[in-house]
Parts: structure tokens; C-alpha cells; sequence
């Protein structure tokens, strides 16, 4: 029997995923409906079907595939509610095999990717929305650390916040809290959320860089080689962290707007 979250964690997964695209930038080719060219024709091969562009793909073709190659394969069914969704996700964007290990990682047992009886038992018997949030956690600096996180890095930072917001949701309804009890969660935790972000990019916004050429710097005219080294190495450290405070700005954003749309739907369900 379907887990009860299987319904509105599909409906969340299917809205991100969106229809058919074929980025240059994608190494996964050509998707529609989140089912890359390869995973469609590995499908039909083993059905013993002609293969065919993922644009022509049905939708019960896409109902069999979400199920039988992704949430079959994490047990999703077997998983407390609102981290099978958080596996799910983690899953179809970045593989069955990193998504069961960023849940076995996060579940301190051991990471083969394959979810088998003690993954599901430890997976029971742990805090749901600690495990939710240490799978995007990890789910978050694995994109981070691609470098096609220039091109899609707006994107992946919004879907995983989404994607742990709504997730926390599950698991705080399952385990018996009222919509209005929820939905104060959410807000308390988009109001954290925007703190930190309004910190980290005021913190980025202070921070002095020296301006350093071969002429000069930021303290004087006179200095010689080894201080203008030495205030490169400075000034780059200080970008460094800049660019590092920019981006958890934007993820504490990103994660502040999801909860707070979180809260909303929950207040007024």
C-alpha cells in the first residue's frame, strides 16, 4: 500500500521537474517530466519496446517509471513521511544511488546507496525532521560543489529548500500536529531563515577588500613586493569569503520563502 505522502510528494516533485528541456549545460541530455532520454530508453528495452524520443513519453509511462525506478528503489513506501519525500526528490535529481546514501549518511549507518531492513529501521526510529534536514544539507553541497552550479545553482538552491520545507511539513503532520501548529513552525523557521540571510549579506556587504596593484595599495605607495604578496593573499582570502557569505545569504533566502509559503498553505488548509 502507497505511503500517504506519495500523492502531494509527486505533485510537488512533478511541478519542479516541469515538461520537456534539453539544456546544452545538462549533462543528463534531454528530460521531460524529470526522466532523462537514457532512463526512458532503458525502460522501453526492458519492456521490449521500440526506443523513442522522451518527448513522445506518456503519462503512464511516467507514473511507472517514478515508481518502479525511483521510489520502489528507496523504499519509499517503508520510509517515515516526509523523508521518503526527501529521499524521492534527492533521488530523481541526483541518482537512486546519492540519494539513498545521503539518507543512510544522514542516518549514521553505512552508505551503499542500497536502502535495505537496518536503513528503513534506523530511518524509523530517528527524528524525521532532523533526517530531513541533514539530506538537504548534504543534497545542498553536493550541487554546490558542481560546476554547473553557476548555470542551475538558483534553481537547485530554491527546489531543495522547497523541498525540506514541505518535507517537514509531512513529518510534523504525521507525527500528529495540527495545521496551526505547523504552520507556526514554518513561520518561525522562515523568520530564522531571513535573520541569517539579512546578517550574512550585511557581513558580506562590510567586508573591506584592499585594493592592491603594482603600484600601490590600500596603505600606501611605498611598500615592496612582499607586501603587495601579502595583500593579494589577503584580498583574496576576503573574496573568498565574501562569495561565501553571498551564497548562504541566498540559501538562507531561499529557505526563508519556502517556509513562509509552507506557513501560508498550512494556515489556510
Amino acid at each position: 500500500m502507497a505511503a500517504s505522502t506519495y500523492k502531494p510528494a509527486m505533485t510537488l516533485l512533478r511541478r519542479d521537474e516541469g515538461g520537456y528541456v534539453n539544456h546544452p549545460s545538462d549533462p543528463g541530455g534531454a528530460t521531460n517530466f524529470g526522466i532523462t532520454q537514457a532512463v526512458y530508453d532503458s525502460y522501453r528495452k526492458r519492456l521490449g519496446l521500440k526506443t523513442r524520443s522522451v518527448r513522445e513519453i506518456v503519462e503512464a509511462e511516467v507514473e511507472s517509471i517514478y515508481r518502479t525506478q525511483y521510489a520502489d528503489k528507496v523504499r519509499y513506501d517503508d520510509l517515515p513521511a516526509g523523508v521518503d519525500y526527501a529521499t524521492l526528490d534527492a533521488a530523481v535529481n541526483s541518482g537512486v544511488s546519492r540519494g539513498a546514501k545521503w539518507l543512510q549518511s544522514s542516518l549514521g549507518v553505512s552508505a551503499d546507496g542500497i536502502v535495505g531492513p537496518q536503513t528503513v529501521t534506523k530511518a524509523k526510529g530517528a527524528d524525521p525532521v532532523k533526517t530531513v534536514k541533514a539530506i538537504c544539507g548534504k543534497r545542498l553541497a553536493f550541487v554546490q560543489s558542481l560546476k554547473t552550479w553557476s548555470v542551475f545553482g538558483r534553481g537547485w538552491g530554491r527546489r531543495i529548500a522547497g523541498v525540506e520545507a514541505n518535507a517537514v511539513a509531512m513529518a510534523l503532520s504525521a507525527g500528529g500536529m495540527s495545521t496551526r501548529g505547523i504552520a507556526a513552525v514554518a513561520k518561525a523557521e522562515s523568520d530564522v531563515a531571513s535573520a541569517n540571510s539579512k546578517a550574512q549579506k550585511a557581513a558580506a556587504g562590510s567586508t573591506a577588500i584592499p585594493a592592491v596593484t603594482s603600484a600601490g595599495s590600500a596603505v600606501g605607495t611605498d611598500i615592496n613586493a612582499f607586501t603587495v604578496a601579502a595583500l593579494c593573499v589577503v584580498a583574496a582570502v576576503l573574496v573568498v569569503g565574501v562569495v561565501y557569505l553571498i551564497r548562504k545569504s541566498s540559501i538562507n533566502r531561499d529557505r526563508a520563502e519556502a517556509y513562509a509559503a509552507v506557513a501560508q498553505e498550512t494556515s489556510h488548509a
